[in-house]
């Protein structure tokens, strides 16, 4: 049994479940564990609206802050893309139940919405609102839509985009009703509306260099493969069969204008869908690759809801294809999800900042405190120490950079000193490596 569980817990990517804390997760622990109106200035002060780091609070509440617990509130929010996923194929494509539940391995098994499902972030929320948002709007349920909007913005700053592309959608396909629409949209803007007034008046650091690279060339040409498999070139490690997920991608939907050419075009719902799934890829897609030629942003984990809209298309697609191609082509999605996912799992590791810590905590004693060389393992250090005994070391405060959680990390927490015996530092190095020093 424990063989089985060892082989589940480092070759699947329930491996993710069990890692150490990371830093963004470090960030969503400290950030939620605050009372709700600290929530609401500090997000204010970062990267992302507050919606997440309140469910989170509430959630920590109930359940506690353990690295698995924090990460299920995650995985619930990947099941909820499911399901809404498997109402879509229903309810919208109607596919068969046998159909649906084949369909759906392709989301179950796609590497990005996997490892997003067991981490204390808010990208499996963000991907479960706006597939909900794309599901209300094909119903043309049209309250249920602007709440779900108004919670996607609240989440990720990102959810403009998909919110472009549905205006789009509105603007082709239902003009008639455009005042309505354009009222519901009013409503949206004025709900959304107080919180970049706050957001504005806190002054975040939204003008200071940020980590995401340069956009490149075979960013772009890659760009279908990247959405599927939410490889990022700066992980640490070298995918070499990107392209051809891309090209093989391409080809397919390629292909499918092809073989459809005759189908029933003219017919409204084909057409509608057609326009959604196009309003939920390609235009969040083609405006996010634009301005990353200028302000870098392209970052398939920000673009998961796009994810989850292009592997819906491709079901949609692939669905309509003949038999003899159908199901050949669905395998093969399906192997190169598989493949990237294991290569994943084996090559994508969070690094083992927890055993270091913890052997640090159990050697802390009352009036010791640990100074960390690097900004990068500040927040993580707090998590598994007494945040009030953790420092950063060896930096001013102008040289930590805003996108490591600065908000959280006050000018008194830098230290440049080792404290005098008998008072001791544990200093946590860059290669997670500790030693124990002071001034005698």
């Amino acid at each position: 049994m424990n063989t089985v569980l060892n082989l589940l817990f480092s070759f699947t990517p329930l491996k993710f479940y069990v890692q150490s804390i990371w830093r963004d997760e470090a960030f969503s622990y400290l950030l939620a564990k605050q009372n709700i109106l600290q929530i609401l200035s500090l997000t204010a002060k970062d990267f992302n609206p507050p919606l997440y780091y309140l469910l989170l609070h509430v959630w920590m509440g109930m359940f506690g802050s353990s690295e698995i617990a924090m990460r299920t509130l995650s995985f619930f929010f990947f099941l909820g893309t499911l399901y809404v996923v498997g109402m879509f194929l229903m309810d919208i494509f109607e596919f068969s139940i046998g159909e649906i539940l084949l369909f759906l391995l392709l989301f179950v098994l796609n590497p990005l919405l996997h490892y997003y499902a067991f981490e204390a972030r808010m990208y499996s929320l963000f991907a479960f609102l706006i597939t909900l948002s794309f599901y209300f709007l094909a119903k043309k349920s049209y309250r249920k839509y602007a709440l779900t909007v108004i919670f996607s913005l609240y989440t990720h700053y990102f959810a403009i985009f998909p919110l472009f592309g549905q205006i789009i959608y509105f603007m082709l396909t239902d003009r008639k009703n455009m005042v309505q629409h354009i009222k519901m949209f009013i409503k949206i803007g004025f709900y959304f509306l107080p919180w970049i007034i706050f957001v504005i008046l806190s002054k975040p650091p939204f003008g200071q260099s940020f980590w995401i690279p340069p956009l490149r060339l075979d960013t772009v040409l890659n760009t279908l493969g990247l959405l599927f498999t939410g490889y990022e070139d700066m992980l640490g490690f070298t995918y070499s069969s990107i392209s051809i997920i891309s090209l093989t991608i391409f080809c397919i939907i390629a292909f499918s204008f092809f073989i459809l050419r005759n189908k029933k075009l003219h017919e409204t719902n084909y057409k509608n869908v057609c326009l959604m799934l196009l309003c939920w890829v390609a235009v969040p897609t083609i405006s996010i690759l634009l301005i990353s030629f200028f302000k870098p942003m392209f970052l398939p984990r920000y673009m998961i809801f796009i994810t989850v809209g292009l592997l819906i298309s491709l079901t949609y697609l692939i669905h309509r294809f003949p038999g003899k191609l159908k199901y050949p082509l669905l395998f093969i999605l399906m192997i190169f999800s598989l493949h990237y996912g294991m290569y994943q799992t084996i090559m994508r590791n969070k690094g083992d900042v927890k055993t270091p810590l913890l052997q640090m905590r159990n050697l802390l004693k009352k009036d010791d405190v640990v100074y960390v060389t690097h900004e990068y393992n500040f927040h993580p250090a707090e998590y598994y120490i007494n945040d009030q005994q953790v420092f950063l070391y060896g930096k001013t405060y102008e040289e930590v950079p805003s996108f490591v959680g600065k908000v959280l990390i006050p000018k008194d927490k830098i230290k440049n000193s080792l404290p005098l015996y008998p008072k001791r530092a544990f200093v946590f190095k860059d290669d997670l490596s500790y030693s124990i020093q002071a001034l005698y």
